[in-house]
Formats: C-alpha cells, structure tokens, sequence
C-alpha cells in the first residue's frame, strides 16, 4: 500500500506560506500597560480581566498583534494571575503593536475605551519584565488596629509561623515571606517576597495576624480589602505616559523591622 503526501490542489499551502512570510516580515513594537483592579474590579478573575483588556483594545483600534490560526486573538501576556478579591494599584501587561506609537496616543486611544472598574495608570514603549524583588501590599484594619500591630510585633519576633493551607491540608510556614512592614492610616503594608516558587500572598498573612491576636488574648483584627501596591512606574531613560490623577500611597507612620534576632516593637498609627 503506497503512503505518501497527498499534493495541495487548493492553493492553501501556497497561501499559507505567503501569510508566514508576511508575519515573519512585520515589525513589532512593544508595549507595556499598567491596569489598575480597584473597587469591585477586584472580583474579576483573571480570565475575565484578560477578555475585558482585549476587548478594550479592540475597541481602541489600537493596531496590536494578534496570534496565528482560524481564531486569532490579541497575544497579551500579564505577568501574574491576580487571586480573587485581591485589589491592585496596577497590573502590567507586556503587548505588540504593527505601527509604533506614542505611550501618549496608545492612552488616549485606550483609556476611554476601559470599562470604569479598571483604570489605565501608565502605558510604557517596550516590555515591563516581572518583579524579582519585594512586593508591596496594604492591608485595610477596620477593627482593632492596635491589636493588629502587635500581632504584627509578635509575627516578627519569630523565626517560623505555620498556617493551615485550606487546600492542600497542611500547613505551610509563611514567615520567610515578611520582608519588612509600615503601618499607616487605617493599615498595614507589608513587603512580601516569593519562597521557593511560592508567590506572596496577603491571604495568610491575615490568618497569621488574626491567629496571633486571639492566641495572645485580644480582639481579634478585622481587615477590610488587600491591595496589591504599585511603586513608580518611570525608569531612568523611560519613555512612559502617566496618569496624573494617580492617587498617592498613604504616608507610612512606623516601621517594623523583619529580622528575628533584633525587632523592632512598633507603636500604633496616630
């Protein structure tokens, strides 16, 4: 029985190789956008967020680069799923444009064409790599502050903490996460660092407060929304558009120092 290559009678090969030579000839320009998950954006999981952002491009009629295939889509890549419920001050995400632009004309065209749950806070020409170092979180007290900060103290004080992973069922121990912390009006921030793989999460970091203060024997904290926090977004040399209406970060009224063997107690914010 003869097996062999059946010959392309409809031209769909030669026409596909034209497209592939097309695409390999384009010139692409990157291009950074920061996003801003605030309010009730915050509920949006990732996969929704990523369709809004395509749909706002399109919208825009920004020329950005799509995939190849029968279903193209715009080829964006974040850099982290955000968790559910998890606010952010700004989420980068790394695209191409088929014609070079301004940061400036991409904002005028994108920002109008956002749904009002999310903000476009810079658009910056050229890829935004991922963080490596700490990343900043501001936990909201609505209760007991006080009790929230000495927590905190004693949190700092240890070398070790273990909290219970509800999905996996077993504990964990998310001290090597602590960088360092502020408090401020109304909170906490706390500088968090990925372990082993393992990215910062504010989630434990609430169970490990609130364990700390009931063990100790005092109210237990009641925190309102995290927020993942965005530091500047212009580089020496950047060529970035910014929003001018960016809302500052609080002014941080103590520090609390991360190294167990020499803590630093810390008072509550005035």
């Amino acid at each position: 029985m003869w097996i062999g290559t059946v010959p392309d009678r409809t031209g769909h090969g030669h026409w596909a190789s034209q497209q592939r030579a097309m695409v390999a000839a384009t010139t692409y320009h990157p291009m950074s956008l920061c996003l801003a998950k605030l309010g009730d954006a915050r509920f949006l999981g990732h996969l929704d967020f990523a369709r809004i952002v395509e749909r706002s491009l399109r919208r825009a009629g920004l020329p950005v680069r799509y995939t190849e295939g029968f279903n193209p889509h715009i080829k964006l890549a974040f850099h982290e799923a955000l968790p559910l419920g998890l606010a952010s001050e700004g989420e980068w995400v790394n695209l191409n444009l088929i014609e070079d632009l301004a940061p400036e004309d991409v904002a005028a065209r994108l920002a109008p064409a956002l749904p009002r749950a999310v903000r476009l806070v810079a658009v910056r020409r050229g890829t935004t790599p991922a963080p490596t170092g700490p990343v900043r979180y501001r936990l909201e007290v609505l209760e007991n502050a006080g009790s929230a900060t000495d927590a905190l103290n004693d949190l700092l004080e240890r070398d070790e903490f273990p909290v219970e992973d509800p999905r996996k069922g077993r504990s964990r121990d998310i001290r090597p996460h602590l960088v360092s912390a502020e408090a401020v009006s109304g909170g906490l921030e706390l500088n968090l660092v990925a372990v082993d793989g393992r990215p910062p999460r504010p989630g434990p970091m609430v169970q490990a407060l609130s364990d700390l203060a009931q063990a100790a024997g005092a109210a237990a904290p009641r925190f309102g929304v995290a927020t993942r926090q965005l530091d500047s977004v212009r580089r020496p040399g950047d060529d970035t558009w910014q929003d001018a209406a960016r809302t500052p970060r609080p002014t941080a009224r103590a520090s609390f120092s991360s190294t167990p063997a020499s803590p630093t107690r810390a008072a509550s914010p005035s």
